[in-house]
């Protein structure tokens, strides 16, 4: 990782996107403590909260129990990622018309190259001011951007002055290295929970302390990682803002409502969600080349397992196929929660001859033909029989 030419970056992040959409949507919510999430009195976690919900301590991840003890008279709202999604797709169009290069992250989040748009919009700050107000006009919500010379820096930015801040990064090489150190080194891309307390051990709490230490000692101790963190420490992220359509995901999880011990009962639960990512996949005319599945231990801590396709698919089987090898390189006593999803998703542009040569393309027509007379008649109206055997909420 190198010092890349001067380019103008930013990072937009919309503030409490689900919960900002729901009090957009009901009125007798603005200003009062909204959850996404699961419903109190199960095992789920919270999606969103709200700045009103924040103000109680409340933020994504928390177990919905522990959000309902620290504010029972919250507004607590099941997610309704189709909305989102909707609102989100014309969030990132408003974005493409100030440049062509937009990488979406997340569904509420991404970067934006601004490199040589001055003379079309003119100077970077006064041009997220003018982002910022057409999603507030447009949309009725509002977003946080950060400006930096580089993706790493534009992502720092955007969390300063939340929410609703525009926050500008210095260009300058030193000033910002002055500008990062004070803040705290788990900041930094790739420094997770336990890095950073092997980091915490050598004397390493901010990132100033890590700019102090020799990029031949950081290798030494944490190899092509410590190299990473030795740059982005100094500023220096030269990764490019990516326009493809790979970063693309779709994915679903659930919660059991006890701790699961049986390995039969996750094989059918994954069963089960594959099929709803699938449809979802077909829906929007997708295909993963990547299957993910995501589990929780009972002690909250997230794992993830990921397998290439040999095809990129929208097949439910294939999807249950790889996502069944992963689980059998799960060794827990227990399972908390479990999901599966496909990554590099993209729309497929010929047809796949391996596909042709094993019956793919049989299981492809089967499915939407059933996408067809659910489209039609309701999704309950058909299932497959390993459906009916087991329902999850």
């Amino acid at each position: 990782m190198k010092s890349a030419a001067h380019r103008t970056i930013f990072h937009i992040d919309m503030d409490a996107f689900f919960a900002s959409v729901e009090q957009r949507g009901h009125p007798q919510y603005c200003r009062k403590p909204v959850i996404v999430g699961a419903q109190p009195g199960g095992r789920g976690v919270v999606s969103a909260a709200s700045y009103e919900a924040r103000a109680f301590g409340i933020h994504s991840a928390m177990p919905i129990n522990e959000a309902y003890r620290r504010c029972p008279h919250g507004i607590f709202i099941r997610p309704r990622m189709e909305v989102y999604k909707k609102v989100s797709d014309t969030i990132i169009a408003l974005f493409s018309t100030f440049s062509p290069r937009v990488e979406q992250i997340s569904v509420d989040e991404a970067f934006l190259d601004m490199t040589g748009t001055e003379r079309l919009f003119g100077p970077p700050l006064q041009t997220a001011r003018r982002i910022a107000a057409m999603i507030r006009s447009e949309q009725r919500l509002t977003a946080s951007i950060g400006i930096a010379p580089n993706k790493f820096c534009a992502k720092i930015a955007s969390d300063i002055n939340k929410p609703d801040g525009i926050t500008v990064c210095p260009d300058d090489p030193e000033a910002i290295i002055a500008w990062l150190a004070p803040m705290p080194v788990g900041k930094l891309w790739g420094a997770g929970k336990k890095t950073v307390l092997t980091l915490n051990g050598m004397g390493i709490q901010t990132i100033g302390d890590m700019q102090r230490i020799s990029l031949e000692k950081m290798t030494k101790r944490f190899g092509t990682q410590g190299a990473e963190l030795y740059y982005l420490s100094r500023g220096i992220d030269d990764r490019p803002v990516r326009a493809d359509a790979s970063c693309k995901s779709i994915s679903r999880e659930h919660t059991f409502s006890a701790d699961s011990y049986q390995p039969d009962e996750w094989r059918e639960t994954l069963f089960i969600l594959t099929q709803d990512v699938a449809a979802r996949a077909r829906r929007y005319r997708l295909k993963g080349s990547t299957v993910v599945i995501t589990w929780r231990s009972p002690d909250f801590t997230r794992h993830t397992r990921r397998k290439t396709l040999r095809q990129q698919t929208n097949v439910a089987r294939l999807i249950f196929e790889g996502a069944c090898a992963l689980l059998n390189e799960v060794h827990e006593p227990a399972l908390r929660l479990l999901g599966v999803g496909i990554t590099g998703c993209a729309t497929p542009v010929q047809t796949d001859l391996f596909a042709e040569e094993n019956g793919v393309l049989r299981w492809e027509a089967s499915e939407h033909a059933m996408d067809a007379i659910a489209e039609r008649f309701g999704r309950k109206m058909i299932k497959k029989g390993r459906e009916i055997r087991k329902r999850l909420p």
